[in-house]
């Protein structure tokens, strides 16, 4: 018996530390392995008063087999339950998070961000979002009424960019602050080991971008990078302004990472500080210390991460104040002379810019991004032959960075290397098969080398790349004009305009393909969509007062012309045209003025000599008509217009005739 109430105790006492860890597994595994173990003990027990030794090895057999399988279905329902749902996540990550906003001694804003409990009253977050302020609140998201105000730093981590902040209800009010503790007390998430977290894990952010508070993205861990000896976690899932210090959270829903963002190339890239240094830093905290503006002397790294803040939100003249400040403190700070020159060139600044870029190359000569983005900047100013030397530097020091391959191809199609520029194009394709801008700019370049179907199969990888991707549909529709696919092409702008409804020059194109169709009433509606969206669309004004002559419109037509030429008077085909319309209207004296414009403007247009000579010979100027004629028959020779020299031919021949 001693033997059978061991085993017993045995199955039993195996579900009991199980059992105790109700979060993890259900009751109803931990009452199957209660009962099955009283089931075998008093199972057994029968059998031994009836054949104690025969049945003893048997029944302690079959308990085994009970126990492997009870133990199996114990693991496999732990791990199923530790995996939740991004809904899960996403209620407990929100729950945790807080918008922060810090303040100065005047009650002016210094910075926001975001932070997550790690402890009740205790908040993690980036140490630049604090750094420099002299008071703050902590928000909780979706609840307007719990605001804590921030006591102090307990710890804080300046390699790391971390610190933990205490925060209290109602600082003035103990008994209410434990009230509110009680009934409603902050929900710290669990911090993982962010050493376990591999490359393609799916991670979740929860942050505060201005404007937005309360976000919940995902992506994946996309890359280890050591940055000044630290590790960080690059990562696919967005993080926006407001959103640095958030929580990164793994599928279990334990932070594996504090969210921050930087620019690099132009580009916002994300990051996670790995959590595994905020559990150091846990064990760190002591005493909590006031947030005092006085004694606190901000960083260059908090002004330079201040700066690409104010950069994501295109303030750059905020941006470059802040780097500014950085590198003021550290005037070899290269990054902040990087980053700098990119705010000016928004700003069109591109000497200064330049300078930045130089500057930066003296301080890291070789810092790929910087000749990349000095390239950039060259080729803003039509140096192109001078900014495709500087991707070329580029290029050589860091092979794979396939967006200087589109910038250096772009430049080579403004030096007309079209076929140079695809073969670059080709190479950022083979680097990030999956990058939409390569294959649309490829598409381009075969479009302007009249290789259509190649450069509609370019728009078309790029489309299924990216559905949303207007442009393309334009492109493609355009080239779609151009081989007289005039449906299909109508067809992408329709798909254009539903994606964004707003862009005049979308209407302009599809007004033009119907006009092509013979639509003018269809196309003239979409001439005064693109005008009520832009009243200065010259484009607009100009196809409609062509649509119009066609339906006999001419003084309507007229009407439109005189606006094209008030918004471009240097629009040789607009005088053309209204010389035309006034023409077909028998003001011939009229006509030719805007003929003889049109001709002061562009020497060579055949048509204006073969149109002011076909006026002339309206008030009988036959001399002034055969002279025009003349000259526009020369002028189709040389140009190859078979059309203008039939038309010039016939012309004098009948002057001819009639002399």
């Amino acid at each position: 018996m001693p033997t059978l109430l061991r085993f017993d105790g045995i199955l039993i006492g195996f579900a009991q530390p199980f059992c105790r860890s109700g979060a993890l597994i259900s009751s109803v595994v931990c009452n199957i392995l209660r009962f099955m173990g009283k089931f075998i003990y008093y199972g057994t027990r029968k059998e031994v008063s009836m054949k104690q030794n025969e049945k003893l090895v048997y029944r302690v057999r079959e308990t085994t087999k009970c126990l492997i399988f009870a133990v199996l279905l114990l693991l496999s329902v732990s791990t199923a339950i530790s995996v939740q749902t991004a809904e899960q996540i996403a209620e407990k990550a929100l729950a945790a998070t807080v918008f922060l906003e810090m303040k100065d001694t005047n009650g002016t804003t210094v910075g926001f961000g975001s932070g997550f409990f790690v402890q009740e009253n205790l908040v993690a977050t980036n140490l630049h979002v604090i750094e420099g302020a002299a008071s703050g609140t902590a928000k909780e998201i979706g609840n307007k009424y719990t605001k804590y105000v921030i006591e102090g730093i307990t710890a804080t981590d300046k390699a790391n960019d971390l610190a933990l902040l205490k925060v209290v209800i109602f600082p003035n009010d103990p008994q209410l602050s434990e009230i509110h503790r009680k009934l409603l007390p902050s929900q710290p998430l669990p911090l993982g080991n962010s050493d376990s977290i591999r490359i393609g894990a799916t991670v979740y952010v929860a942050g505060n971008p201005k404007g937005l508070e309360g976000t919940f993205s995902n992506g994946i861990i996309s890359s280890r990078r050591n940055t000044d000896t630290k590790e960080r976690l690059q990562m696919t899932a967005p993080v926006s302004p407001g959103s640095s210090g958030g929580p990164v959270l793994n599928d279990k829903g334990e932070v594996i990472g504090i969210s921050y963002m930087t620019i690099e190339g132009g580009q916002n890239l994300n990051f996670a500080i790995p959590s595994n240094y905020l559990k150091s830093l846990l064990v760190q905290s002591k005493a909590v210390q006031p947030l005092t503006q006085e004694n606190q002397s901000i960083s260059a790294e908090t002004h330079f991460l201040r700066g690409n803040t104010a950069y994501a939100l295109e303030l750059y003249k905020e941006a470059i104040v802040e780097y500014n400040k950085a590198i003021r403190l550290k005037s070899d700070f290269a990054k902040a002379y990087n980053n700098r020159g990119l705010a000016k060139m928004f700003l069109e600044q591109y000497f200064a810019a330049i300078a930045d870029y130089d500057k930066t190359i003296q301080l890291k000569p070789n810092l790929a991004e910087a000749y990349s983005n000095r390239g950039l900047v060259k080729a803003k100013l039509g140096q192109y032959f001078s900014a495709v030397a500087d991707f070329d530097m580029a290029i050589q020091l860091k092979p794979d960075l396939f967006s200087v391959y589109i910038a250096r191809g772009n430049a080579k199609i403004n030096l007309q290397q079209h076929i140079a520029a695809i073969v670059d194009f080709d190479m950022a394709i083979k680097i990030n098969p999956d990058y939409e801008l390569a294959y649309f700019r490829r598409g381009i370049t075969k479009g302007a080398l009249g290789k259509y179907f190649a450069a509609i199969s370019d728009f078309d990888i790029t489309i299924r790349l990216n559905s949303d991707y207007v442009d393309a549909y334009i492109y493609r529709g355009s080239i779609k004009v151009l081989m007289n696919q005039y449906n299909a092409a109508i067809s992408d702008f329709d798909k254009a305009i539903r994606i964004k409804p707003d862009r005049a020059d979308v209407y302009v194109s599809r007004g033009n393909a119907k006009i092509s169709l013979k639509q003018y009433f269809s196309g003239i509606a979409d001439y005064n969509k693109a005008i009520r969206l832009n009243s200065d669309d010259t484009e607009a004004y100009y196809y409609r007062g062509i649509a119009k002559a066609n339906l006999k419109q001419y003084s309507e037509a007229i009407i439109d012309f005189d606006r094209v030429i008030r918004l471009n008077p240097d629009l040789a085909e607009a005088y053309y045209r209204r010389g035309t319309a006034k023409a077909d209207l028998k003001k011939h004296l009229v006509a030719i003025v805007d003929f003889d414009k049109t001709i002061q403007l562009k020497p060579n247009h055949v048509h204006a000599y073969i149109s002011r000579g076909l006026a002339y010979a309206s008030l009988n100027l036959t001399l002034e008509a055969k002279q025009d004629f003349r000259i526009a028959l020369s002028i189709a020779e040389q140009v190859g217009d078979e059309t203008a020299k039939k038309i010039a031919k016939e012309a004098l021949q009948t002057l001819m005739r009639y002399r």
